[in-house]
């Protein structure tokens, strides 16, 4: 939208200097956008990254499926027919050119054309649900190998303990979150009792945990945890979408 709106600016302006201001100002929203889409992979990667393989499916498939009805909208906003630009090819994208410098270039709609209705059938693909679950599972966590223990001659047991991992410290606040999520996806009450005193303290550890080990948790079927599941995590990435 912001791209469309910058385009406006330099609609029947011959001022090289005024072009020149309105295409830094496209630039720096270029970088701006990519910053947007990198910050939460890498605060994931910090604080939780036993999702991040996840959340970085939802955005792919996210940006996949909505790219192209994102670039109708923005062309009809700037006044021009997102038809005609498709047919004609557009502008203006940024390239790296001789010297490390970015320049406008061209998108020919032999490229153009293909590659947006490649787009949404990848996004629909990416954001299936057994798609996601099957990619997150197959790679989960690598397990540290524990140090061979040495012989100990009193009995005494010896704890491998998994540096960086702690337990969920629920508070108030997290459990009245997880409640409320539950409460909304139409949990019985049941089942969220049997959640919260299963030690799943907060919404993050709720979306994080695998199908068969919440079966196991709550003495339900795979079934039923799974689509318990699978509705938590899409309150949670597309807020019920």
């Amino acid at each position: 939208m912001v791209s469309a709106f910058i385009k406006l600016m330099g609609d029947g302006e011959t001022d090289p200097d005024v072009l020149a201001a309105i295409w830094d100002i496209f630039m720096i929203w270029v970088v701006m956008s990519v910053v947007i889409l990198i910050a939460p992979l890498l605060i994931l990667y910090i604080v939780r990254r036993s999702i991040l393989k996840e959340a970085f499916l939802f955005e792919i498939g996210g940006l996949s499926l909505f790219t192209p009805f994102w670039f109708a909208l923005a062309t009809e906003l700037s006044g021009d027919s997102w038809l005609q630009v498709l047919l004609a090819g557009v502008e203006g994208l940024p390239f790296l050119g001789p010297g490390g410098s970015i320049i406008g270039g061209r998108v020919d709609s032999v490229l153009l054309i293909p590659t947006f209705i490649m787009l949404p059938l990848l996004g629909v693909l990416i954001l299936r649900p057994s798609f996601i679950r099957r990619k997150t599972s197959a790679a989960g966590p690598t397990k540290p190998v524990p140090a061979e223990p040495k012989p100990d001659t009193e009995g005494e047991s010896i704890e491998v303990e998994m540096p960086g991992v702690a337990a969920p410290v629920a508070d108030e606040k997290s459990m009245t979150k997880l409640r409320n999520l539950l409460i909304e996806i139409g949990a019985p009450d049941g089942i969220i009792k049997g959640i919260i005193g299963a030690g799943i303290a907060t919404v993050e550890d709720l979306v994080g945990t695998g199908p068969d080990q919440l079966a196991t948790m709550i003495g339900a079927d795979k079934k039923t945890a799974d689509a318990l599941l699978m509705a938590a995590q899409k309150k949670v990435w597309f807020g019920g979408i």
